[in-house]
This record gives C-alpha cells, structure tokens and sequence, in this order.
C-alpha cells in the first residue's frame, strides 16, 4: 500500500510505500508529526502509525516498592522485639511505678507508648500495641502521683533543716 504524505504546509508529497516512508523519516526528512494518507482515503494519520522498524516506547515503569514483611515477630507478639519504642515504654512505666525515682521514667514511658503505637499502625505486622498502651497508662498514671509525691518529699528535706 502507498501512502500520501504532508508535514502542515499544504504540500502533498507522495505517493511512498512504507519503506520508502520509513527511509525518509529515518533520515530525518520527514519529522515524528508528519501526517500520511493511504492511497485511495482520506484518512491522515500520524507517521508514527505506519511506518514500520523502531518506533518510540513509553519509559519503563518505575519499579515495584519492596514488599511488606509478612512475618511478624517470632515470640508470636508475646516480646515485641521489632518495636523497641513500645517494649521500651512498657519496662519505664512499670518501673516508673517506683516513688520518687518513677518521675524521671514516667514521662520517657509516655513519650515512647505514643511512638511505638505510631510505628506499629505504620507496620501493622509488628506487634508492640499492647505493650505501648501499659507505657502510656503507667507512665500518665506515674506522673499524675509522682509529681506530688516528690514535692512533698522536697518540702519535708527542707523544713527538716
């Protein structure tokens, strides 16, 4: 089949077979928006669509993210081992359950809770949710009777002088 060519003015030149369409746009005669009819229609096409050899490719895709770890933790959850923030919390609340010396463990307790629960609703598959919660509670918990607790004993090492 020959083909018809136009590259926008309103010169038509022609008519080419393929290979012939395909030599002159490799040799950079007829440029990527030239337009070509086949012999016979009136239907303009882009040379691109026709001609045969290379043609273009789209970029190849980006790669695939990595996957997600299925695995959880191998203690089953009972140790959270991959949230260290979490099981870090639960160890200062309990013993941020200590007087006076609980002060300065409850308020890292609290803190860490608050990170590991954010790290486990990132990673869904690590555990520590648990473990996170008991830091937040006993290290609020803590706090709340600490702060009075050491006041009271700052006062009474005072007044005892």
């Amino acid at each position: 089949m020959n083909y018809y060519t136009s590259t926008g003015s309103q010169e038509v030149l022609g008519p080419f077979s393929v290979t012939e369409l395909t030599a002159r746009h490799a040799s950079g005669e007829l440029p990527a928006n030239a337009q070509v009819c086949a012999e016979g229609t009136q239907l303009w096409q882009p040379i691109l669509a026709v001609i045969t050899g290379p043609k273009p490719t789209p970029g190849s895709p980006p790669p695939p993210p990595p996957p997600i770890p299925m695995q959880g933790d191998s203690t089953g959850g009972l140790i959270p081992y991959k949230n260290p923030q979490a099981l870090t919390a639960y160890y200062l609340g309990i013993f941020g359950l200590f007087p006076v010396l609980g002060l300065f463990l409850a308020i890292p307790a609290f803190i860490l809770g608050i990170i590991g629960l954010k790290k486990k609703k990132q990673n869904p598959v690590i555990k520590g949710s648990v473990h996170a919660w008991i830091g937040i509670i006993l290290g609020a918990l803590s706090a709340l009777y600490n702060v009075p607790l050491t006041i009271a004993v700052i006062v009474a090492l005072v007044n005892k002088k």
